[in-house]
């Protein structure tokens, strides 16, 4: 890497490579039988070089021949877009937290193979007949970033992942209960009895009448609405001028019990890590504070353009995928919605009428932009008078994030992990819910 580096910077004015080496293990089980273990070693490399004004990028694999990868990066340049930015010199330091477990850097695929049989052993016990699907994945990532401005640093990190899936009879859809964590942990037997009385509850099906009633949010299907925030506080949207939030800055947009916070400083987080992948420091920053939107976020081309640098919110990653694919653009580290003092028990009790929702279809519906949203409720319950009287049916919820979460009436205590944010279930009064009743 050092050698690509500098035979970049021989013939461009800056340069930048960015090394990922990463090796997961999944193992699959499907319907109470072992399926499979894999194996998958990556080795990539990004390099990205500015000449005359313009940046080019070359990605491909840590054995590609140097000299193709400059060339090809050179003649990209010269088409490439105009940028206004340097790549960082400074010193990650003490940022970042606890994100290399390692137990897991170690661990044998025999462990999870063992902890899968744990679970099935647990299961059977109570519901021998239920169809269900485990998948473990333990992903140990190396990442080096070197530049022309004299960066040169390195993290590794683990990364585990348990998910159990209660497959419905005759259908591609069940309950879904993942945990994501940068050590090791044994699936939680609450969590486990969750999923097995939410399944018991879904035998019955009820369709749903239509009009407002209040919306308990489960913490699994918050990254749908808080999505909108994303890209609302995205700072390319504000250089670009389409952002709703472009006038906020220390202005209402939600209700006072709502605060968010993008913290890569979290130990065993999935998103924490020391620099962001264009080597800019990392650092807890205030999004929303009690609904006062206090910061837009940026990578170094965007903070460039907009005149206050990148906050180290450069990441390769999107919705759907993260890597040497995917260019450095502006996305949170690990947006956290700070809870509240209700348990999820307490909050359905206190509905007369009711929507639960666990997940959702077609999240980008809607004017994501601008806050709103239109979408299925994929797996959800419907309530009356404080009870749960089955799975919900061809129903769908609409709403504007801008809107609803001034109605923020109830937020539990637990915190769990989305692809989107850290948060609790959240409950909305009056969403409006379109049903077939």
């Amino acid at each position: 890497m050092e050698k690509l580096l500098k035979m970049a910077s021989d013939q461009a004015d800056q340069a930048e490579v960015f090394h990922l080496r990463k090796k997961t293990s999944p193992v699959n089980f499907y319907n109470w039988r072992q399926a499979d273990i894999l194996f998958r070693n990556l080795d990539e490399v990004s390099l990205r070089v500015i000449k005359n004004g313009r940046i080019g990028v070359v990605k491909g694999s840590a054995t590609e021949d140097r000299e193709w990868m400059v060339r090809t990066a050179l003649m990209a340049a010269e088409v490439g877009p105009q940028v206004q930015f340097r790549f960082p010199s400074e010193s990650s330091g003490e940022c970042g937290a606890r994100i290399c477990d390692p137990a897991l850097v170690s661990m044998d695929p025999g462990v999870m193979i063992s902890d899968g049989q744990a679970i099935y052993d647990q299961v059977r016990r109570r519901y021998p007949e239920l169809p269900l699907n485990l998948y473990f994945d333990n992903e140990i990532t190396d990442l080096t970033i070197l530049n022309t401005s004299g960066k040169a640093e390195a993290y590794q990190k683990t990364q585990y992942t348990v998910c159990l899936m209660s497959m419905y009879e005759n259908s591609k859809e069940g309950i879904n209960k993942e945990i994501t964590s940068c050590r090791y942990f044994t699936f939680p037997e609450d969590v486990i009895e969750e999923l097995l009385g939410e399944n018991r509850l879904s035998r019955v099906l009820v369709k749903v009448p239509t009009r407002k009633m209040p919306v308990l949010f489960r913490a699994s299907s918050t990254w749908s609405l808080l999505y909108r925030i994303l890209e609302g506080a995205n700072g390319a949207n504000k250089v670009r001028g389409v952002t709703p939030l472009k006038e906020k800055l220390d202005k209402p947009i939600f209700g006072s019990n709502i605060t968010l916070i993008d913290d890569p400083t979290m130990d065993w987080a999935p998103g924490s890590t020391p620099f962001d992948d264009e080597g800019v420091p990392t650092r807890r920053k205030m999004i929303v504070d009690r609904g006062i939107f206090k910061q837009f976020i940026f990578d170094l081309d965007t903070g460039s353009r907009d005149g206050g640098g990148s906050t180290g919110n450069g990441i390769k990653r999107s919705m759907w995928t993260r890597g040497i694919e995917v260019n450095p653009n502006p996305r949170f580290n690990n947006l956290v919605l700070l809870s509240g003092d209700r348990s999820v028990a307490e909050m359905i009790a206190g509905m007369d009428e009711g929507l639960v929702v666990n997940d959702v279809i077609g999240f980008h519906s809607g004017n994501i932009l601008q806050g709103h949203y239109s979408m299925n409720v994929g797996i959800g319950f419907y309530v009356r008078n404080g009870s749960v009287q089955g799975r919900a049916i061809d129903t769908m919820i609409a709403g504007n994030i801008y809107e609803d979460f001034h109605r923020v009436s109830g937020m539990s205590s637990r915190q769990d992990y989305n692809p989107v944010v850290y948060g609790p279930d959240l409950l909305i009064d009056s969403v409006s819910v379109s049903g077939t009743d």
